[in-house]
């Protein structure tokens, strides 16, 4: 019987957490043809104003020693009537690259991205949308304490 509760809270808190995931997500699009949706979900920080969030839409590629990026846009768009953001990646997957002479000539596995910094808010989910392929990745920035004075030259 103790198996039996014990599973059927397991299954409740399981379900309570879709629900809530699918009812945060309601107002924002549903992914489209050639698209894929990634949503982030920030945990609670005391002064969230101190931080920001960077996204990299990306894909990994093989690749040489030279410096490469993803040439490609971001937009912010508004979910119509009720005040949210989400971020749009467009791109046809094509690399920029510096152009050094590389002396080993191996390919590497690399991720190659292309970034947007935005505000750090967990209240509400980062939604991103990138082509079929690419992937969403994000780290957290947190400014210092300490303010520094600049010159004057």
């Amino acid at each position: 019987m103790k198996h039996i509760i014990l599973l059927l809270l397991l299954w409740s808190a399981g379900m309570t957490t879709v629900y809530s995931q699918e009812k945060e997500l309601k107002p924002f699009p549903k992914a489209w043809k050639g698209v894929e949706r990634f949503v982030i979900q920030l945990p609670a920080k005391d002064a969230e104003d101190n931080y920001q969030v960077e996204i990299m839409a990306g894909k990994t590629l093989k690749v040489d020693c030279n410096h490469h990026g993803l040439i490609g846009s971001w937009a912010a768009k508004d979910v119509k009537g009720w005040g949210y953001t989400y971020y749009q990646y467009t791109s046809t997957g094509k690399t920029r690259s510096t152009l050094m002479a590389c002396p080993d000539k191996t390919l590497q596995d690399k991720f190659i991205f292309s970034t947007k910094l935005v505000r750090y808010n967990s209240k509400l989910p980062i939604v991103v949308y990138v082509p079929k392929g690419f992937s969403v990745k994000y780290k957290i920035w947190e400014r210092g304490n300490q303010e520094m004075d600049a010159e004057i030259k």
